[in-house]
């Protein structure tokens, strides 16, 4: 009888950091976004290409690049850099090679993505009304790091990138 309230007092210790009641994080097939023109859409891997889709639609053919909303409201561009291994993030007519994309969901928060081969491994950053959301970085890159009890390769580099505060021009 005693056991379940120590359990569920436990199990609330966790949720009395803001951060850690809100952060998210988990591997998925696709990349749910806004594009540049606020549209809602989903990347998936083709190989090293990217294909599109808007709820109700089918796929686009596969393209090298998508373009994305940045946590500024800016439009950019990611590509797979199969020659170097890592995401190729565009703005302002700037490539940078990076580990981890910075997207805005469609809900409006602010989220962060590495590459798992055929999907993503994301972790949410902020609530779409942060006013600095890269400030939650690093705490969100320590929480993936404490919490990625299964070892995922994907998930240790998205938490690395975070916690260095990796800042590619999105």
């Amino acid at each position: 009888m005693s056991v379940r309230p120590l359990v569920f007092a436990a199990a609330l210790l966790g949720l009395t950091s803001p951060l850690a009641a809100k952060t998210l994080a988990y591997e998925d097939n696709k990349l749910n976004f806004r594009s540049c023109s606020g549209t809602n859409v989903s990347a998936r891997w083709v190989g090293a290409d990217i294909a599109l889709s808007e709820p109700g639609r089918s796929p686009s053919d596969p393209a090298p690049s998508a373009e994305f909303m940045t946590w500024a409201g800016a439009c950019a561009t990611f590509a797979w850099g199969a020659d170097i291994g890592a995401l190729v993030i565009t703005e302002g007519g700037k490539p940078q090679p990076s580990q981890i994309v910075r997207f805005v969901s469609w809900d409006g928060s602010r989220w962060a993505a590495a590459r798992t081969g055929a999907g993503f491994f994301l972790v949410r950053i902020a609530d779409k009304d942060a006013a600095d959301p890269a400030a939650n970085m690093k705490a969100a890159g320590a929480w993936l790091s404490k919490n990625n009890t299964l070892g995922v390769p994907a998930a240790d580099i998205l938490a690395e990138a975070l916690q260095a505060g990796d800042q590619a021009a999105n």
